[in-house]
């Protein structure tokens, strides 16, 4: 009896596996004219991917974006509906930044990213990213001052005061909640900044969103609708999105009665004290509390551990080269004014420094995610893309290119961006921590670029000023002074 069950099983998984790789290779076919790079070495394991993803998309750079062609990767990237990212070259960037979300969608691209269907996690709304961008565009001069304020606060109260007791830090441990305190202080107002509880949760929203979906993509599609609402990530970032719109329910109302009191009132709001005002100036007329506050919770998702990582990568990177340490003190010293603050426009070294620490380490290695949703031909280059194409931007590779940026484009070097911007007076400002370009993607580019990053350069210029200037800085591991040079991330 068992060999003939034995003779019965074994055809039946043969056909399921058969049915399986005839599924995949249907789902591949109208990107079977797009190159696929792979590791030469054979191993394409998700453990490979994610261990030496960098090293992959730069040889795929190379091989083909310098020869104006797209090539394609598989990466575990969320989600069950896209087996590729399909990386293109600078100008079919330069091309799709002007395009419409309806032909290139970053939502459905954060959708599939975050397995959004599985795990509940915000969705990204139409409106947010231009009324974010415009609230901070007009109020950036008091929005800094703030900032230099609230930092003065945190740094009193967690930094140690007198110079004759040295103390340590943890970068992220450090940098997380301080810039959850600070950047909170401007967005809300005092019932919800001031609440440890709010502080707390959004420390947490960006870790429960990534790894909520890594969770979810640990069961096949049919498992994984029926065991997310069971796995602990999940459940997190389910309840932080239920306790941010009850958090927010009370701002939300107020505006509401603030906006029946005249026409007028939404414009007063975009140069409003908080950053809630800002984004109410510029929702729909008809905005729900659900698609408010999870604008909310998608704005702190995008604005902590992002800066939080790109100045301790900047500290790390300054601390293990102190040649650098001297100048930016002593140009801090003298963009400090009399009441203790700090003129941002004087940071110029500190600024080039910064652009070349995010130059070299990237938060994300790969930016400008977007999903094909109507098939799209290339002007520049005739290449087809096929809808439900996922597209996207080898922003680490990109940024380590000799033929911008010389034959040492993969060392750092602190004054690279000085000597950029003093020899292009005329496209100066391009080279300027935060400013986007095709070159320069670490924030994105276009319409979609990060409405918050010009904030948060200013709140990192503004802290990194204020650690050189108060205490003497030294890089420890393991208890020991590090003096091993700029380490390799």
């Amino acid at each position: 009896m068992p060999s003939i069950i034995a003779i019965a099983v074994v055809p039946s998984l043969l056909a399921v596996a058969i049915y399986h790789l005839y599924q995949n290779w249907v789902k591949s076919r109208p990107w079977n004219h797009i190159p696929t790079h792979e590791f030469a070495d054979g191993d394409n394991s998700r453990e490979r991917y994610i261990h030496d993803l960098k090293d992959l998309l730069e040889s795929g750079y190379r091989r083909y974006s310098k020869a104006g062609r797209p090539f394609k990767v598989s990466i575990p990237v969320g989600g069950y509906s896209v087996k590729y990212r399909v990386v293109l070259p600078k100008d079919h960037l330069e091309e799709m930044k002007h395009l419409s979300n309806n032909t290139f969608s970053w939502a459905l691209a954060s959708a599939v990213i975050f397995a959004q269907d599985y795990t509940g996690a915000p969705p990204r709304g139409p409106w947010s990213g231009k009324a974010l961008r415009v609230g901070i565009h007009q109020n950036l001069g008091d929005i800094t001052k703030k900032l230099d304020q609230q930092i003065d606060q945190y740094f009193a109260t967690h930094l140690p005061q007198d110079p004759s007791l040295p103390g340590s830090i943890n970068f992220m441990e450090f940098l997380i909640p301080a810039i959850a305190n600070i950047t909170n202080a401007l967005l809300v107002d005092e019932r919800l900044s001031s609440n440890p509880e709010w502080i707390r949760q959004t420390c947490d929203f960006a870790v429960n969103r990534y790894k909520s979906a890594d969770d979810v993509r640990a069961y096949p599609p049919y498992l994984a609708t029926l065991v997310a609402p069971l796995i602990p990530s999940v459940r997190r970032l389910r309840q932080s999105r239920k306790y941010v719109k009850e958090q927010m329910a009370p701002l939300y109302e107020d505006l509401k009665k603030r906006v029946l009191l005249g026409s007028n009132q939404k414009e007063k709001l975009r140069k409003g004290i908080f950053g809630y005002e800002w984004l109410w100036g510029g929702a729909p007329d008809d905005v729900t509390l659900d698609d408010f506050s999870d604008t909310m919770m998608r704005t702190l998702i995008a604005s902590i551990h992002t800066t939080a990582k790109t100045l301790s990568v900047a500290l790390i990177d300054l601390l293990s080269q102190p040649q650098y340490v001297d100048e930016l003190r002593e140009e801090a010293m003298q963009a400090m004014l009399p009441d203790g603050s700090i003129d941002i426009d004087n940071l110029f070294k500190m600024d080039c420094f910064l652009k070349e620490s995010q130059r070299l380490t990237p938060v994300f290695l790969l930016t400008m995610n977007r999903i094909v949703t109507q098939p799209y031909t290339f002007k520049v280059s005739g290449a087809e893309m096929p809808v439900g194409t996922m597209t996207t931007a080898a922003t680490a590779a990109i940024a380590t290119d000799p033929d911008t940026f010389g034959v040492d484009s993969n060392c750092f070097d602190g004054h690279r961006f000085e000597r950029l911007r003093t020899d292009n007076k005329v496209g100066e400002s391009a080279f300027k921590m935060g400013m986007a370009t095709e070159d320069s993607l670490g924030f994105g580019l276009g319409s979609q670029a990060c409405p918050g990053r010009f904030f948060a350069v200013n709140q990192m210029k503004l802290m990194l000023a204020k650690f050189l200037t108060r205490w003497d800085l030294t890089l420890e591991m393991h208890g020991q002074t590090y003096l091993g040079g700029r380490p390799k991330y």
